[in-house]
């Protein structure tokens, strides 16, 4: 159970520290900061490369399907603890890129109507993402869908 407890520490700290990577990001859009937010993007990504790497040891070293059943059960406090927290602070990456996801897409959508209004072209194509999490603009309501 140390090793587990140990796993589940690291995933705390990478956590906390995409927390922080997040929160300077949020930041960064807010003062229009360019060439932070290309960096901070590349700090992103790695920490979400490694949390990525810990979560998938965290599965293998874990026979139960329920993870949270497997901690609950181990009548250990402190593992007990440690996860909660990490969940916890887990949850508040999530909540934090959620808004700043928004704030990118508010912006995209401001800018996309400023360039129609620019270029005297009306703004009717529907946007969506795709698999990769790429914009695309669609201009039939059946282009998505497959036979």
């Amino acid at each position: 159970m140390t090793a587990l407890l140990s796993l589940i520490q690291n995933i705390q700290t990478l956590s906390q520290q995409l927390f922080e990577c997040l929160t300077l990001e949020k930041q960064a859009l807010d003062d229009n900061q360019l060439t932070e937010l290309t960096e901070i993007s590349t700090q992103k990504q790695s920490l979400l490369e490694q949390l990525d790497t810990l979560d998938k040891q965290r599965i293998a070293n874990s026979s139960a399907k329920d993870f949270n059943a497997l901690i609950e059960n181990s009548k250990n406090p402190a593992l007990i603890e440690q996860w909660s927290s990490t969940r916890q602070s887990i949850a508040a990456c999530q909540q934090q890129n959620e808004i700043n996801g928004r704030l990118l897409s508010k912006r995209n959508q401001l800018n996309q109507e400023i360039l129609s209004i620019l270029s005297g072209r009306s703004q009717t194509t529907a946007e969506t993402y795709d698999a990769q999490g790429n914009q695309t603009g669609n201009t039939s309501l059946l282009a998505g869908i497959k036979a």
